[in-house]
């Protein structure tokens, strides 16, 4: 009888994660529809540990907002690798006016939150066709 509740419990976890890479995507959709685009530079590299052993290097960004603020915000996104993003870099990025810290570099890291959605979904999509089947 119980048999049905591990596999639903995958289902529940593929929700959790389906809903935590929406949730991201969603965001980066309302910045492209409400935020505000400018030209910014990378200021420098922000190297921490991923706790493996391996280096994440995440941009941070300097940019001047539309009412003249001066800003620098680290990327939530980070690579192995540097990549294209030496200090000096010439970057465009989309920002909220309400709140300018929160801003994306314009193509850099969105496919985190399709991997989630994806993963999400296949847990989702297994752990209740499994229960399904243990529980008639």
């Amino acid at each position: 009888m119980s048999g049905w509740l591990f596999p639903l419990g995958f289902a529940v976890v593929g929700a959790v994660v389906f809903t935590i890479g929406f949730v991201g995507f969603w965001r980066i959709f309302a910045l492209r529809r409400d935020g505000v685009r400018a030209a910014g530079w990378v200021v420098r590299l922000e190297t921490t540990s991923s706790g493996q052993g391996d280096r994440i290097h995440r941009p941070v960004v300097g940019w001047v907002t539309g009412d003249g603020r001066r800003m620098e915000v680290e990327s939530p996104y980070g690579r192995s690798w540097v990549g294209r993003f030496k200090p000096g870099t010439p970057v465009r990025i989309r920002y909220d006016p309400r709140r300018p810290e929160r801003m994306r570099i314009e193509g850099y890291g969105h496919g985190a939150q399709w991997a989630f959605m994806l993963v999400g979904i296949g847990f989702m999509a297994g752990g209740i066709s499994v229960a399904a089947r243990l529980a008639m």
